[in-house]
């Protein structure tokens, strides 16, 4: 059985842009070295995300997660127990509101979380479609 984790937060004061861009890439690159799945989106000072993977994983960096300084008033939207992955991989995504936001790439996502439970699926779609 696998374990889910979702959670908004929000950006601290003084993180740029390109510290959050270099944040995305090296959370991906780690997060799918270790086999866990998901998404991280970053939009207007905003994080939302949704990890997937072994319980034990998961929680320790979700742990990790809630102590780092980069973000604060950190709201989880579930924690619970899964039956396989719904996600293939662990992905991230940049959304801004000029030029570099993309309809599309926000669908892809949304389909993912389409997956999702539907106990849960609704307050995730909630959350995206109002995050962005």
């Amino acid at each position: 059985m696998n374990y889910a984790i979702s959670y908004v937060s929000t950006v601290a004061s003084g993180i740029s842009e390109n510290e959050i861009e270099n944040l995305l890439k090296l959370t991906s690159s780690n997060n799918n070295q270790v086999k866990i799945t998901g998404i991280l989106l970053y939009s207007n000072g905003n994080f939302f995300q949704v990890l997937e993977g072994e319980k034990t994983m998961v929680t320790d960096l979700f742990e990790k997660i809630q102590q780092d300084k980069r973000h604060y008033n950190l709201i989880p939207i579930f924690k619970k127990e899964i039956e396989g992955q719904k996600f293939d991989t662990y992905e991230n995504l940049f959304l801004s509101l000029d030029a570099a936001y993309n309809r599309e790439e926000l669908d892809y996502y949304k389909s993912h979380i389409e997956k999702l439970d539907p106990s849960i699926r609704n307050s995730v779609n909630y959350v995206l479609e109002n995050f962005s």
